[in-house]
């Protein structure tokens, strides 16, 4: 009576994998041979093609079911399976955009077990097959599908479709993750694409993979993650700096990080941390007329909270480093119409504040003080005069100007600017 048990278990694992064997020929003939491989160009026959490409599907769900109850006796057999598998689904896929009862039956199978289904099993089959013999045409296939996705992706771009786009670049992404092969083409414009829609999660998510794989210039990819971190509503800070100085240390260095790591202190009105970041960026790039302007933009703010802290002497220098890198930055050009313009707004406010600070003292004290103002009054005209000459319209350097001329009781320049200011 045991002995006949035995048998009977046996007789009904060899008809599972008989039934299975046959079942997976039948998907592999109905694909192989009778699916046309232009299926995609031959619209007139969709459906005939897409009867053929059902029963596939069927057979090969027949088979894939079985086989996780029954494991094929043959690792070959279970490889081909996979690829069969695999190879099916993706065309069922893409047979979902030309025929709506195939994109009924596709939305109908949860996203992870469509991917599975489908790039899941190709890149089961090549961890299977050991010989290499179902690689040269995964990869081929995988080849053409990326294409039409990295197409159609710069299509609906261009388009200013962008949520699409994205779609189409995130899937030749994960095509060539089946080839475990990195598409750095897809991650950055899946990133842009991303970007566009304000998904910065998402955005972040493929600046960052492009990041791992040395895409880009330099640290290009990271200043492109802290971009869309920062545009973020919820901003991480501990975020952004964990990125600052991750790039840092692999491009150490690089003036660009620093930079915005000043950006990122000078927005939170830390202009201590800021002014040290900008630092360490001239360092790295000392001719830089940009970064001399910030470092005296900085100090000028610096300068400015420390009068309003009462901290005068703390506040004067500050104002002299500002005029220090003011200065360097015109040395670097002296076409530098922002550096004037600053220069001479600094020393035109620092009069008025010493104006103000010398209503609290009394004799020759006050004398000094007011001396000193209207000194550095008079030291704001030339550079103001300077912004004119590339900018003779400027309307705030021409207030500037107007207020300086009546204060210094220059009433012909006065007039002169008046005059012109009321004619714009």
């Amino acid at each position: 009576m045991k002995k006949n048990i035995l048998l009977a278990l046996a007789l009904i694992s060899l008809n599972s994998v008989f039934a299975q064997k046959l079942q997976l020929t039948e998907a592999a003939t109905e694909y192989k041979n009778n699916l046309s491989p232009g299926w995609m160009m031959q619209p007139d026959q969709l459906q005939k093609n897409k009867a053929i490409l059902t029963k596939a599907k069927t057979a090969i769900d027949a088979s894939y079911n079985k086989q996780l109850t029954t494991p094929f006796t043959k690792s070959k057999d279970e490889t081909k399976m996979y690829y069969y598998r695999g190879m099916i689904y993706v065309d069922y896929v893409m047979m979902a955009a030309m025929d709506k009862e195939v994109m009924a039956s596709i939305e109908s199978i949860p996203e992870d077990e469509l991917n599975n289904a489908s790039l899941g099993s190709l890149k089961k089959c090549l961890e299977l097959d050991t010989k290499g013999e179902w690689k040269n045409l995964i990869t081929r296939k995988i080849g053409m599908l990326r294409g039409m996705m990295i197409n159609g992706g710069v299509e609906l771009f261009q388009k200013e479709d962008y949520a699409n786009a994205y779609e189409a670049f995130k899937s030749s992404v994960e095509l060539y993750d089946v080839l475990s092969i990195p598409d750095t083409l897809g991650m950055i414009n899946a990133a842009l694409a991303a970007e566009r829609i304000k998904n910065y999660d998402n955005a972040y998510t493929y600046y960052k993979m492009c990041a791992d794989n040395n895409y880009g210039d330099g640290a290009e990819m990271y200043q492109s993650m802290i971009r869309v971190l920062t545009a973020k509503e919820d901003s991480d800070d501990e975020k952004v700096l964990s990125v600052i100085e991750e790039g840092k240390k692999k491009f150490p260095g690089d003036f660009a990080l620093n930079v915005e790591e000043f950006n990122f202190w000078y927005a939170k009105g830390d202009n201590t941390k800021a002014q040290l970041a900008l630092q360490k960026a001239i360092e790295a790039d000392p001719n830089n007329k940009v970064l001399h302007f910030n470092i005296g933009v900085t100090f000028d703010n610096m300068s400015s909270t420390s009068h309003d802290n009462k901290k005068h002497d703390e506040a004067f220098e500050f104002m002299n480093k500002s005029i220090e890198a003011y200065k360097k930055a015109i040395e670097l050009d002296a076409n530098y119409t922002d550096a004037y313009f600053n220069l001479g707004a600094l020393y035109y406010n620092q009069s008025i504040t010493v104006k103000s600070i010398a209503g609290d003292y009394d004799g020759e004290k006050y004398e000094k003080e007011v001396e000193r103002a209207d000194v550095m009054m008079k030291d704001a005209i030339p550079y103001l005069e300077k912004v004119l000459e590339s900018s003779p319209d400027d309307k705030s350097t021409l207030t500037v100007l107007k207020s300086i001329y009546f204060t210094i009781d220059d009433m012909p320049n006065y007039t002169k600017v008046n005059d012109k200011l009321k004619s714009m």
